[in-house]
């Protein structure tokens, strides 16, 4: 099953999750009536009324509505508010922690290998086992987070494992359902919590006064509270398994295909086996994310994910689960990256065109080729580079130095256009690494593009990110020509960092038909790109040719955000289109290959790079 049916297969699952959320629900109502009323009519010495089962109904509907706001709001604000819920701490780019560094980098190898933007990392510092999550609304606006349990006790081929079954649940499609079922099951679990807090201070024991406030009635509603919210723990225990068993299987299944490591995959599962702590994350509010974790936050009743033994069979059946039990058969963890190599590497550069079905089966599906490219590429990014894009600051530059041009006139026109918006430290600095990175292969565009993604994410307010935005737009129309170049990067940085990052997704439109236009203007823009306007007829006999003057990058952004709202199996043959478009000429230059990876980008489909149809001579032109 490739990456657009698994997007579509989660998409759909999110009508199962709607039945057994409101069956829990319908149960917690029920089970409430069951105890409040007869109380109520004990108390009150008189028969209930359907007025009574009304007001129990609505306030205990109430209180799950209340819970499921608490996430939504945090959400809000962004995606990682999930982790800072868990008492997540966000990890700088420029830290100097040696296993901190390491995790930074394994993440950037899979989100360069997988064509995605790079997300914010979080470490939960206050949780030591072993375990890891994911979260998000769309493939790019995710966020990773990992325990201080799985940075001191996972070697770096157990750690990318883990980290790359992670990316697979951000390719296909989990993170979104995911997010809405965290939102459900949390109102489900908040019952149980305030019922944990009312029985505890209510008997005296939450005080450090004995039994002053001692008050039976009250003691007895946080009991029955309590009840309630078990009802609904076990409820969302079934719906955490009906949603997490079988996806699980397939991010193992797509993490030993990401790293080509069997071995590094079962001994991460290994390691939380034999761990004292095993999987357990001790934040109440783990209790609604269980689903979403690596391996189990709590006990397994009612087990969210498959036993890790058998984890451990399907993703090497060739060799025991006890072989990896063993400490003797694990390497150690290593404390400190790997020495930066001194050679300069291969540039990614196939030597024949890639065949379309063969790059639409790549989508969401990155192989070993691509990671070892990724990391690659990182070793020899130059340090300047590197340092620059672990502040804000340095990554707005580093953004600001790919679109200066090397012609004297234009490049002052670019900075007096800067230095008119205020912005004159960042024409500085956009000039002191534009030779730095006009000297790089052009193939690192688009990978230091992902790096400086998540720094301008995370370290900008929404109003510095607008200006950001409106400096760079500033910047490119300086010059009075708009390149495939600028393009590409001013299409991706909108995308992620301007009112479109914001958007709610989902599916709004279940047929190419209903926006006939739009591909139309998409499929004129890759046709106008690649020189393959005669063949568009051809290509595309539906849609008729837009004239070049009429690809307004307004326009092209707007068709853009309503196509990211296709059904997923109807983006499938739409890139297949794009591509068939870019390559009919036989001959793909580079930025003809970017131009497509950010419309596949903005369709949320990402292309990982390792399977461009590049010609070499064409890399730095």
């Amino acid at each position: 099953m490739g990456f657009f049916e698994q997007q579509d297969r989660a998409r759909r699952a999110t009508a199962r999750l709607l039945v057994l959320y409101t069956l829990t629900v319908a149960l917690i109502v029920a089970c409430a009536n069951l105890l409040v009323v007869p109380l109520y009519m004990w108390w009150a010495d008189a028969p209930a009324t359907w007025k009574v089962y009304a007001a129990v109904s609505a306030a205990t509907l109430g209180v799950i509505a209340l819970g499921s706001l608490e996430i939504v709001a945090r959400l809000s604000i962004g995606e990682g508010e999930l982790a800072l819920l868990l008492a997540g701490r966000r990890v700088p780019r420029g830290s100097g922690i040696d296993t901190e560094r390491r995790l930074i980098n394994v993440v950037d190898e899979m989100a360069i290998a997988s064509g995605l933007a790079a997300p914010p990392v979080y470490v939960l510092n206050r949780e030591d086992g072993i375990n890891a999550f994911a979260a998000g609304r769309s493939p790019n606006q995710a966020v990773v987070v990992v325990t201080k349990g799985a940075l001191e006790h996972l070697s770096r081929d157990e750690l990318q494992a883990v980290i790359a079954h992670e990316f697979s649940h951000i390719l296909n499609g989990d993170i979104r359902l995911n997010l809405r079922a965290a939102c459900a099951l949390q109102g489900i679990v908040f019952l149980s919590a305030i019922g944990r807090f009312m029985m505890q201070y209510y008997s005296g024991y939450g005080t450090e006064e004995g039994r002053r406030f001692f008050h039976l009635p009250f003691a007895a509603l946080g009991a029955g509270f309590y009840a309630l919210g078990f009802v609904g723990l076990v409820g969302a225990r079934l719906i955490q398994a009906a949603i997490a068993r079988e996806r699980e299987f397939l991010a193992d299944a797509c993490a030993v295909q990401y790293t080509r490591n069997a071995d590094a995959l079962c001994g991460a599962l290994a390691r939380i086996e034999r761990h004292p702590q095993r999987s357990s994350v001790r934040n109440w509010h783990a209790e609604s994310l269980a689903h979403m974790m690596f391996a189990p936050s709590a006990g397994d009743w009612f087990a969210t994910h498959p036993p890790i033994e058998t984890r451990m069979r399907r993703a090497n059946p060739h060799i025991a689960p006890a072989f990896y039990f063993d400490g003797r058969h694990r390497p150690p963890v290593p404390v400190k990256e790997n020495p930066r190599a001194t050679q300069t590497p291969k540039t990614i550069v196939p030597t024949k065109l890639t065949a379309v079905a063969a790059l639409i089966a790549s989508i969401g599906a990155p192989d070993g080729a691509a990671l070892e490219y990724a990391a690659g590429l990182l070793a020899y990014l130059p340090t300047s580079i590197r340092e620059a894009l672990g502040s804000a600051a340095g990554a707005q530059a580093v953004m600001v130095a790919m679109i200066i041009d090397s012609e004297a006139t234009a490049r002052g026109r670019q900075l007096r256009a800067l230095e008119a918006l205020g912005r004159e430290e960042l024409a500085r600095k956009g000039e002191v690494l534009a030779p730095i990175v006009a000297q790089l292969d052009r193939a690192y565009r688009l990978p230091i593009l992902a790096l400086a993604l998540p720094v301008l994410r995370t370290e900008l307010d929404e109003p510095g990110r607008r200006a950001f935005l409106a400096a760079m737009r500033a910047a490119i129309e300086a010059d009075a020509r708009l390149t495939l170049s600028e393009f590409v990067l001013d299409t991706i940085l909108d995308w992620n960092l301007g009112a479109k990052a914001r958007r709610a997704g989902g599916v709004r439109f279940e047929s190419r038909d209903e926006l006939k236009e739009e591909c139309g203007l998409i499929l004129s823009l890759l046709a106008h790109a690649g020189g393959s306007e005669a063949l568009f007829g051809k290509v595309a006999p539906q849609h008729s040719l837009a004239p070049r003057e009429s690809l307004q990058l307004a326009k092209v952004s707007d068709a853009l955000e309503r196509m990211s709202q296709l059904a997923p199996l109807e983006k499938e043959p739409l890139i297949a289109a794009c591509a068939q478009l870019v390559s009919a000429d036989g001959n793909v230059k580079l930025v003809e290959h970017e131009l497509l990876r950010a419309v596949a980008a903005a369709l949320d489909c990402p292309m990982p790079p390792s399977i461009a149809a590049l010609d070499p001579r064409l890399l730095r032109k």
